[in-house]
């Protein structure tokens, strides 16, 4: 036998665990030192039932929470002082004296942090965590009325597991219940990360400008960028263009409007589509496959030279669909030489000594641009990310110094080399490679992915030029190849994470859209068809699903006591008692009435165990089984 009291002390601890857990690494410092010694000092004391510090102490020592983080409370800072207070009010309800209004508060207090914890993320942890809440819940919503009653009562364990089993039930009736509501209810485009989070944006290794030397620090970052549903593709053809610069002032490349009389066309190569999930990012640029032509899914702006920005800023995990061409062509039209010729005036006399004496005043576009890959081979450089050049003239230092640098420094060197030269040249930035998980169909691409090339115009077309593969140490620098290859369990946990994103966090009032759409289409091609074999096999294996569901909770609700005793009512009604059973008759008169000894084998056998409350025995519950089967075949 088990306390009740113990039931309920044990069920709110842990639902208070399991609202915390999601929210606890986004705590500051005091909440996550208190939240601990919380949980240890409320359940030893619970234990032990004695409580030395008062309650009257404890409500003034809350009032501390709500002083101190209401002080920094704005319309741009809401949710870490509210999480934080939620966090604390908890923890100094855990180690206060349990009346069955702390119980009540403790509960809620336990379902708002959780809540909280889905406006800073929301990661597959939080459905997890919700069941299982709901459930304990529920649970000790059940246990608290009992104790209400008696707080001394205690429950054997046969009591306690069809306890559990109905707490069980009504949670997965609850949680179906609120999937539907999850599917049908309205959901707004705008949630509540812009409302509460307005100012938070995520810390990415892609910028949109390129200054040699000064960005490094985030290329370490191993972050979730995007996520892209494809094919297996190629991983020379892993470009994911973000933005195009032109324009460089100093040694800092960024990007200005291209002339509006400038016009581009994409044709030729692989028609290739995907699905990208973007994380949450302070940026409007969109990450496309190199090179795009349509993106649909969200409204967009694009540009001649294929760079396409979402009209406002993406500050939550979203969706879009791309179709690229692979290996295709961009051609361009009406284009001002001069706008991809310009240089700042302290270009290095070094670099322009370098970049006259590779060709010839004859040279066309094509042999420029072999010349220059030649001297990129020749000087030797590697790709690194540490001992990088000096910040006064960082690509003279790249190119004849150090020799050593990152994505950057080989991308603004060799379109500088160029344009010296007379090619126009711009950079692209991006990512590139990316893991590809076979388990789900994906790429992963990583903040560390992030990435710098060159474009130049060769014969009308813009190449793509890649000078970071002209490294010594190509093949080994980090941006080779598709990154590191992840092990089969976090392949798996990957591939959670992606259809959690693209389901539930994906989920808006676009995606209710469509699926309606969709019905409607499917429901007015309905006819009186034979089914297919593949849709009578789901429709058997829900029917199957829903009787296992209905035994289950038969046998959970009704004790097996309760079974044979119906069982033998209507084999008594069926054989002797047609006409009906009588009101108010026992088992034995019943029994006596039948003139059958097994009947009166059975009234003894149950009588002497329930109605002298104890359970059947095994034993018991056999022989009353053959009993059963005996009058049936009779």
């Amino acid at each position: 036998m088990i306390a009740i009291r113990t039931l309920l002390d044990l069920s709110v601890h842990i639902t208070c665990l399991l609202g915390v857990l999601p929210l606890y690494r986004e705590l500051h410092w005091p909440a996550q030192l208190v939240l601990p010694l919380a949980f240890l000092g409320g359940f030893y004391q619970d234990c032990r039932r004695r409580y030395p510090v008062p309650r009257l102490l404890w409500n003034l020592l809350a009032l501390l929470p709500f002083v101190y983080y209401g002080a920094g409370l704005s319309l741009t800072r809401v949710v870490e002082p509210v999480a934080n207070v939620l966090a604390l009010l908890l923890a100094l309800r855990l180690v206060t004296e349990k009346t069955p209004r702390e119980y009540l508060q403790l509960f809620v207090l336990a379902v708002l942090t959780l809540a909280a914890s889905t406006l800073l993320s929301l990661s597959p942890l939080f459905l997890l965590m919700l069941i299982l809440q709901f459930f304990f819940v529920v649970l000790g919503l059940v246990l608290l009325t009992f104790h209400g009653s008696d707080t001394h009562m205690r429950l054997s364990l046969r009591s306690l597991r069809s306890l559990t089993g109905a707490g069980g039930l009504l949670a997965a009736g609850s949680l179906l219940l609120m999937l539907g509501f999850f599917v049908i209810l309205p959901r707004t485009p705008y949630p509540l990360w812009d409302v509460f989070n307005p100012s938070s944006s995520a810390v990415t290794g892609f910028s949109e400008q390129v200054r040699p030397g000064a960005f490094a620090a985030t290329m370490n970052s191993g972050n979730l960028a995007f996520r892209v549903e494809s094919e297996p593709l190629p991983v020379e053809e892993l470009y994911w263009r973000g933005l195009v610069l032109n324009y460089m002032e100093g040694n800092e490349w960024r990007r200005i409007t291209p002339p509006p009389e400038e016009q581009s066309r994409l044709s030729g190569g692989r028609l290739v589509e995907q699905v990208v999930y973007g994380e949450a990012r302070g940026d409007s640029y969109l990450m496309v496959l190199d090179l795009t032509q349509n993106i649909a899914g969200l409204r967009v702006q694009g540009s001649q030279d294929l760079v396409y920005r979402e009209l406002r800023s993406r500050r939550r995990p979203g969706s879009y669909r791309s179709e690229s061409r692979l290996g295709g062509r961009l051609t361009a039209h009406n284009v001002d030489p001069r706008f991809y010729l310009q240089l700042p005036d302290q270009i290095s006399p070094r670099i322009r000594q370098a970049a006259a004496g590779l060709t010839d005043e004859a040279a066309v576009a094509g042999d420029i641009i072999a010349a220059t890959k030649r001297f990129f081979r020749d000087q030797k450089l590697s790709y690194a990310t540490t001992d990088l050049p000096g910040a006064e003239q960082p690509l003279e230092d790249f190119l004849f110094e150090s020799r050593r640098g990152y994505c950057e420094f080989f991308a603004s060197a060799f379109a500088v080399m160029l344009r010296l030269q007379g090619v126009p040249a711009r950079l692209v930035g991006g990512y590139y490679g990316g893991q590809y998980n076979a388990l789900a169909g994906f790429y992963s691409v990583r903040e560390d992915r992030a990435h710098v090339w060159v474009e130049a115009l060769e014969d009308g077309v813009w190449r793509r030029i890649d000078p970071s593969q002209l490294a010594i140490n190509a093949d080994s620098a980090p941006f080779a190849g598709g990154g590191s290859r992840s092990g089969w369990g976090r392949r798996l946990l990957d591939g959670v994470e992606y259809y959690w994103n693209r389901t539930v966090v994906s989920y808006d009032l676009g995606r209710q859209a469509q699926l309606v759409r969709g019905a409607v289409f499917r429901t007015r091609g309905l006819s009186l068809k034979r089914p297919s074999p593949t849709a009578l096999a789901v429709l058997l294996g829900v029917g199957a699903g829903l009787v296992a569901i209905g035994w289950l909770a038969a046998r959970l609700l009704v004790s097996a006591e309760r079974r044979l005793l119906r069982r033998y009512l209507r084999l008594l009604r069926r054989r002797f008692y047609p006409q009906g059973i009588p009101d108010h008759a026992g088992l034995t008169s019943l029994a006596r009435g039948t003139g059958d000894p097994r009947c009166l084998e059975f009234a003894d056998i149950f009588n002497g165990a329930v109605y002298r409350d104890r359970p059947l025995g095994k034993g018991e519950k056999d022989r009353l089984n053959r009993l059963l089967r005996m009058l049936r075949r009779t």
